[in-house]
């Protein structure tokens, strides 16, 4: 597939480097030579220096003939016009970045004049991503299906002893409710288990279930946390805003410190239900004095990875409270985890993420098509919801035990309107059915690939 993307910043240059690994004729546009000369160096990419918001610079860089153009240049204004420009010209589809609150909220009126296929806006999905985890303590991470009605759920597990090396099979009876562990981490290996597998202290697991049935299982296992209601944020930026605006609305208390004095004053305009500090939120006599010691929920979101990482590790030694870290940088994810930071959220990895679902789903065959697109384990298994939509042979209809499919992959879950099936062998995939199915295996664009 022919893409464009204007803007190599890290958004930018990110998604190239992913794309190109997909298997797609990517070009990068920036006006920028210094932006160009990594990728140049690095990714099978041509680089095209100049204004990505010319029809001129669009031509030469071949949008006439694209499938996709993807505007990720720091302006959502440029962002905008470089999508109108591109189809003018000729691009079938195009994605803008929109970030600025202000302009994203009025994106659904006018995004089909804009003719812009998709629009990503990396701090409000990061903010999505803390608002899971702050509804449902328990999980270290939380990703949806199907419109919400399944979950997949992320849980390190504890140093319980009835829990020492039970099998999955043995775990399933104990816990009388429907769910799957579809994924384990344990160290540097991942698992896509069967039911003699067995579970050790420390595991990462991913559990798939409706929200109810998740609920159950951490009751059920000891697990479950209390709620959280009061949330202390560092970092009053775009993602601290929109996480802000989603507590609020739920009620729960949010109290949040921002170091500089003119946004703090534009933030309390804005959240005038939130408690907002003008302060340094590295500095710990603050953050005591601001009672830190007393909140439910800690996230780290200033724009500067260490002092996230830093103060989080002080949150967590120092109080019970759900701690969550924003992190840019994809190598300290793993050094958060190895400090015991079990909750981190990467802007970036979000946005890859969404963006490869879309391309993927540009891919799908008419007999069915992506929903939604997860990475999870860092990039070494992939979650995806597939929507049936023609009779697939050898598949639709057909008992899942004498369904032939690849290696290391697992359906873990139909969606039937409201129903979630969390199947056995017996279980049958109808024409309208959603399937989520988890894999270490990669490049999946439609159900047709699962099959061996």
């Amino acid at each position: 597939m022919k893409i464009v993307i204007i803007g190599n910043g890290k958004i930018g240059s990110n998604l190239a480097a992913l794309l190109v690994q997909e298997g797609h004729d990517i070009t990068v546009v920036d006006c920028d030579e210094t932006h160009l000369r990594k990728s140049q160096n690095t990714l099978d990419v041509m680089c095209i220096e100049g204004n990505g918001a010319t029809a001129e610079t669009q031509l030469e860089a071949g949008a006439d003939k694209a499938t996709l153009l993807i505007a990720a240049t720091p302006y959502d204004e440029v962002n905008v016009l470089c999508c109108l420009i591109g189809k003018r010209l000729g691009t079938k589809k195009t994605i803008s970045r929109v970030r600025m609150p202000e302009y994203y909220q009025q994106m659904h009126l006018i995004r089909e004049d804009l003719g812009l296929s998709m629009v990503i806006n990396p701090e409000l999905s990061t903010a999505d991503e803390i608002m899971r985890v702050l509804v449902f303590p328990s999980a270290a991470k939380v990703e949806v299906f199907g419109k919400g009605k399944l979950e997949l759920v992320e849980y390190r597990l504890p140093d319980f002893p009835w829990l020492e090396n039970i099998t999955l099979v043995e775990l399933y009876k104990k816990i009388k409710t429907k769910f799957l562990i579809c994924a384990v981490q344990r160290d540097e290996k991942v698992f896509i288990p069967s039911g003699d597998f067995a579970l050790q202290e420390g595991d990462r697991i991913h559990v798939a279930a409706s929200h109810r049935n998740i609920e159950r299982f951490f009751r059920a296992s000891g697990f479950m946390k209390d709620k959280v209601r009061t949330v202390m944020i560092v970092g009053g930026g775009r993602v601290g805003y929109y996480l802000s605006k989603q507590l609020l609305a739920v009620g729960m208390k949010v109290k949040l410190i921002e170091k500089d004095r003119e946004r703090c004053e534009k933030l309390s305009d804005l959240l005038p239900k939130a408690i907002v500090i003008c302060g340094d939120g590295t500095d710990q006599d603050l953050l005591i004095e601001e009672g830190v010691l007393e909140v439910d929920g800690f996230v780290a979101l200033t724009g500067i990875d260490e002092e996230n990482m830093i103060i989080s590790l002080f949150a967590k030694d120092s109080t019970n409270a759900k701690v969550v870290t924003k992190v840019s940088r994809e190598n300290y994810i793993d050094l958060s985890s190895e400090l015991g930071l079990d909750c981190v959220v990467s802007p970036k990895s979000l946005t890859m993420g969404n963006v490869l679902s879309y391309v993927r789903s540009l891919e799908s065959t008419a007999g069915s098509e992506i929903e939604s697109l997860y990475h999870l384990v860092g990039d070494q298994v992939e979650a995806i919801e597939f929507r049936v939509k023609e009779r697939i042979p050898d598949l639709v209809g057909v008992p899942l035990k004498d369904v032939q499919l690849k290696k290391n992959i697992l359906i873990c879950a139909i969606i039937r309107k409201r129903e979630i099936i969390i199947p056995d062998g017996s279980a049958v995939i109808e024409l309208g059915d959603s399937v989520v199915i988890v894999s270490k295996e990669h490049h999946f664009s439609s159900m047709k690939d699962i099959l061996d």
